[in-house]
């Protein structure tokens, strides 16, 4: 990360510039640009989702977008002139994207679980707390010595780092994976009554289950785990039943 510390020493120094000024300006401009689309969609929507939220702003779409105008402003605004706010806006809006998919997939998964009440809360202090050390530049010495705290296994080389960058997609993949189920569950059952809500509830459950043993294989594979192992003990499992 470029030398941030130098560059808010340069903006208590010199006050606020034009060049602060247009950055502010750029920034805004891409806020604007996301809640635009973000509002204009939330207005079809019939149901709380976890692209919208209950409003515009609490859903998942409305940080994605502004992360992406961010970014693009950032890498238009930064070829003429040094960046600052950009710098602290990108991290906290894709900590912001990451708190608001993980809540609102929960909310809709688990809707009265204290486990997931729970678990949301320590997504949120991880990702502020992450942001916070990407913004004060001590997340890359945190990360090489994290990596330095390795050991072996197998014929493969484990780190802290990588287990803990691994277990973390491992959780997005399966967060995913249960976004994904719950939009087909909705889907399965819109209009359904009687033997038919029976049968599409069973639907949905396996459907569930199949994606979530899939978001759990793909889990897996970030820990670094050789997923080979797992065929051959499904094939001597086959051959003994």
């Amino acid at each position: 990360m470029e030398n941030l510390t130098v560059l808010l020493s340069a903006w208590s120094r010199d006050g606020i510039s034009t060049a602060l000024m247009t950055e502010a300006a750029y920034l805004c401009a891409a806020l604007a640009l996301a809640w635009l689309p973000a509002w204009s969609l939330a207005r079809h929507s019939k149901n709380e989702s976890v692209l919208f939220g209950r409003q515009v702003i609490d859903g998942l779409l409305f940080p994605l977008l502004a992360l992406l105008f961010a970014y693009i402003a950032q890498s238009w605004l930064q070829r003429q002139q040094p960046v600052l706010l950009f710098k602290i806006a990108i991290p906290v809006l894709l900590s912001l994207a990451l708190i608001r998919l993980c809540a609102r997939v929960l909310m809709a998964v688990f809707p009265r679980s204290g486990a997931a009440a729970l678990t949301e809360r320590l997504i949120s202090w991880l990702a502020w707390g992450a942001m916070v050390l990407w913004v004060s530049g001590l997340l890359p010495v945190l990360l090489d010595e994290l990596d330095q705290i390795s050991w072996k296994m197998g014929e493969a080389r484990m780190s802290l780092r990588t287990l803990i960058e691994g277990g973390l997609t491992a959780a997005l993949m399966l967060v995913l994976a249960l976004w994904i189920s719950a939009v087909i569950e909705a889907r399965l059952l819109r209009s359904a009554s009687g033997g038919e809500l029976s049968l599409r509830l069973a639907l949905s459950n396996a459907t569930r289950a199949l994606l979530v043993f899939i978001g759990l294989l793909f889990a897996l594979s970030a820990l670094g785990m050789d997923l080979t192992a797992l065929s051959v003990l499904g094939g001597a499992l086959g051959v003994g039943l």
